[in-house]
């Protein structure tokens, strides 16, 4: 008869302490989150979604992209978001607009060229393939050495929280269930430009240059969603799926705003840390700032939802 690890822990007089105490701290934390599933996001209904699963990839698990071209990576930038969002111009209009898009066209070249030859923007990445299936608002990573045995080994699940209203989305509803016998496929992904970014930041700050630092700090956030977008549209083209199909979530956000499950991703991506050199805060945000995490949805029918709450609720509650 095979004793199980943690029972070999309960006889053992100077682990039983230890091994209690976890248990009664993962318990509590088990607990903790079941209580924090605000009112107005508990439901039991289900979306009329009807999951569609592609073929596998030639390769399983994480890639490692460290010399993104920065040319190429900031013709994805979103002008749009850069000057109204990042840069302030949000309420500018006619021919305020104008004249500051001329100069914001003129500022944004000259940081272009001065990024390129000091290197303080290096776009970068981790992205990987798992093998998945849906249970219920669960989505479930396979490891893929075992995904053609008759029980997969399970690396680890995402809870997906559920709209309480419109349509009851999850984005576990767009993977093929355990049900259907399917296995399916999920890519995450994280991006940076790197620490140098924040380091001139800093520099600027202390130098109470905070004009440039204020311009610098909007391109370096919107160089990293370019950064994402970039890596997904790679992705994609490896899964094989016509361009514009699916979505890329980023947790934090209105579909998944809670940021805990930033640690899953790293543990799924470990070269995020080996090779990125990038770390999670207390409170699972992403360091560097400017960086971003997503999992990539590849359902053609993906669209952008709210479960209802923001990015800023959520915040104000970690």
């Amino acid at each position: 008869m095979r004793v199980s690890k943690r029972w070999d822990q309960l006889i053992v007089p100077e682990k039983r302490e230890e091994l209690l105490a976890r248990i009664r701290r993962e318990a509590e934390a088990e607990m903790g989150r079941a209580s924090q599933v605000p009112e107005h996001r508990k439901t039991a209904a289900r979306s009329q979604v009807q999951p569609e699963a592609i073929n596998h990839p030639l390769k399983w698990g994480q890639r490692i992209v460290k010399d993104m071209p920065l040319e190429i990576v900031l013709k994805h930038l979103s002008l749009n978001e850069l000057y109204r969002l990042s840069w302030g111009a949000k309420n500018a209009h006619g021919a305020e607009w104008e004249k500051l898009k001329a100069e914001f066209d003129e500022r944004l070249a000259r940081m272009t060229v001065d990024a390129l030859r000091e290197k303080w923007l290096k776009p970068q990445g981790v992205y990987g393939y798992f093998p998945c299936q849906a249970d219920g608002d669960d989505l479930i990573i396979y490891d893929p050495a075992t995904i053609d045995t008759a029980s997969p080994d399970e690396l680890t699940r995402f809870t997906f929280p559920r709209q309480p209203y419109d349509e009851h989305l999850a984005l576990s509803d767009y993977f093929a269930s355990v049900e259907s016998g399917k296995m399916d496929v999920v890519a995450f992904q994280v991006v940076t430009v790197g620490q140098e970014a924040t380091g001139r930041f800093d520099k600027l700050q202390a130098a109470h240059d905070y004009t440039e630092a204020y311009f610098t700090h909007g391109l370096a956030v919107q160089a990293a969603e370019a950064t994402a977008n970039y890596l997904h549209e790679h992705i994609r083209r490896e899964l094989g799926i016509p361009e514009g199909q699916g979505k890329r979530y980023s947790w934090g956000y209105p579909a998944i705003p809670e940021l805990e499950d930033h640690k899953k991703v790293f543990e799924l991506l470990p070269a995020v840390t080996s090779e990125l050199g990038m770390s999670l805060s207390a409170a699972y945000q992403l360091i560097p700032e400017q960086s971003t995490a997503a999992i990539i949805v590849h359902h053609k029918d993906a669209k952008y939802y709210s479960v209802g709450e923001s990015r800023v609720e959520q915040l104000m509650r970690s």
